[in-house]
C-alpha cells in the first residue's frame, strides 16, 4: 500500500462518514467506497464496519489510522524541512489560537506578519484545544501554566482572570461583596458546577455557584457578561478595554481565586528535528511585538 492510499484513508476517518469525505474530497461515494475496499483487500483486513448511517474503524482500522497521521505528519515535516533551506521566507504556516484572544489582539499581529512576509500562505484554527500531529499545526497560542515535553514554548506574556460582571446586571442583583455571595447570583462558567477557591492572607472560602450559561468558549462567556446575563471570570486581555470603558465592573478584587485556565501566554510548537524558517520566522517576530507587559496588563 503507497502512502497516497493511507492519506486517503485517514481523510476519510477524519471526516466521520463517507458523506462527509465525499464533500470533503470531491469523490462520490462509490468510488470512495470502493477505494477502501480495494485497500481492505490488499492488506487482507476489514478496516472499517460499516452501515447506512456511521462507520466505525475496527481494530486494524485504529491502527492504520494511529499510523497514517503519523506518516502524514512526517511527510508535512519533511516538506516544510525542504522550503526551510530557501533563504526566503515562503511556504504554508498553520496556526491555531483561542477565538477570543485571536479577535481582540493576535489578528494584528498575524496580519502584520503577512504583509512582511507575502509568500506565506497562512492556514488559522480558532479553538482552545489543539492537537499538533491530528491537525498539522506549527504554532498553537495558548493560555496555560503546565507544559508537556513534547513541546517547545516561548512565553508572549502573563494572563490574569477578572471576576467581573455589567453595570447593568449589578444595578438589577446588587454588587457581591464576599465569596460567599456568589451563591446569590447568575454564573457564567465553562462548567455546569466549578469548584472555587477565594483566598485573601490566610483565609479561605470554597464556593459552588450554579452556572446560568455553562459553555466552553471563554468568547462566549464575554459575550454574556457584556450582555448582563451573569458574573463569571474574563481573562485581562478581554477585560482591558472593558474596564476602561465601563462596559464591565471587576469584582472582589481583593482575593485570589483557584483554579484558572492558566497565566502565561505563550507560542507552542511540536518538538521537532526540523523548524521551518516560515516558523522560525513567525516565532521571532511574536517575540518582538508582545515583547515587554502586554497592553493588557498595563496599570492606568
Amino acid at each position: 500500500m503507497d502512502a497516497n492510499e493511507i492519506a486517503f484513508f485517514v481523510a476519510v476517518m477524519d471526516a466521520g462518514s463517507f458523506a462527509n469525505a465525499s464533500r470533503k474530497l470531491g469523490i462520490d461515494r462509490s468510488n470512495i467506497s470502493r477505494r477502501i475496499h480495494n485497500i481492505e483487500k490488499e492488506i487482507g483486513a476489514v478496516l472499517l464496519a460499516r452501515t447506512t448511517r456511521s462507520m466505525r474503524p475496527t481494530e486494524a482500522g485504529e491502527i492504520l489510522y494511529e499510523r497514517g497521521v503519523a506518516i502524514n505528519a512526517q511527510v508535512t515535516e519533511a516538506n516544510r524541512a525542504v522550503l526551510s533551506l530557501r533563504s526566503e521566507v515562503r511556504g504554508p504556516l498553520h496556526i491555531s489560537c483561542a477565538p477570543l484572544l485571536w479577535r481582540l489582539h493576535m489578528q494584528k499581529i498575524f496580519w502584520a506578519f503577512c504583509a512582511e512576509h507575502p509568500e506565506v500562505q497562512l492556514s488559522i484554527t480558532l479553538r482552545n484545544e489543539v492537537n499538533f500531529t491530528r491537525e498539522s499545526v506549527d504554532v498553537a497560542l495558548r493560555v496555560i501554566d503546565d507544559l508537556v515535553d513534547t513541546v517547545v514554548a516561548r512565553q508572549l506574556g502573563h494572563v490574569s482572570w477578572n471576576l467581573c460582571a455589567s453595570p447593568a446586571y449589578l444595578r438589577r442583583n446588587g454588587t457581591p461583596k464576599t465569596p460567599q455571595e456568589l451563591a446569590e447570583h447568575a454564573w457564567l462558567s465553562i462548567r455546569t458546577r466549578p469548584m472555587l477557591e477565594f483566598t485573601r492572607g490566610i483565609e479561605s472560602w470554597r464556593v459552588k455557584p450554579f452556572s446560568r450559561v455553562e459553555c466552553g468558549s471563554h468568547s462566549v462567556l464575554h459575550e454574556a457578561a457584556l450582555a448582563g446575563l451573569g458574573l463569571g471570570f474574563v481573562p485581562s486581555y478581554a477585560t482591558h478595554e472593558d474596564f476602561a470603558r465601563r462596559r464591565l465592573v471587576p469584582l472582589l478584587t481583593g482575593y485570589d481565586v483557584l483554579p484558572t485556565p492558566g497565566t502565561r501566554l505563550y507560542a507552542v510548537t511540536p518538538k521537532s528535528r526540523y523548524v521551518a524558517s516560515q516558523v522560525r520566522c513567525l516565532l521571532d517576530f511574536l517575540c518582538e511585538k508582545t515583547s515587554g507587559e502586554p497592553v493588557w496588563q498595563k496599570k492606568g
